[in-house]
């Protein structure tokens, strides 16, 4: 079984993954940070979705830290 490919609306599921959260329970619009999301796994999203070959790095994961920051970067290089 292989790791599944990030689509645009499978990043908020994978966001409540790390978190330790459900998907329902994940505000779109809230701060990641503030949230409980540190560094370290913004960097795994980050390095995971660059071996799916979407070009979206920590700094741009980090300048806007919500679910809807990041579907919408994922879309723009789906």
């Amino acid at each position: 079984m292989g790791v599944a490919t990030t689509r645009p609306e499978s990043v908020r599921d994978e966001v409540a993954e790390l978190l330790g959260v459900t998907s329902d329970e994940l505000d779109p619009q809230a701060d990641l940070i503030a949230s409980g999301l540190d560094s370290i796994r913004m960097m795994s999203l980050s390095g995971r979705w660059r071996r799916q070959g979407i070009d979206v790095g920590f700094a741009a994961l980090a300048a806007n830290p919500t679910v809807q920051a990041w579907t919408d970067l994922i879309a723009g290089h789906a």
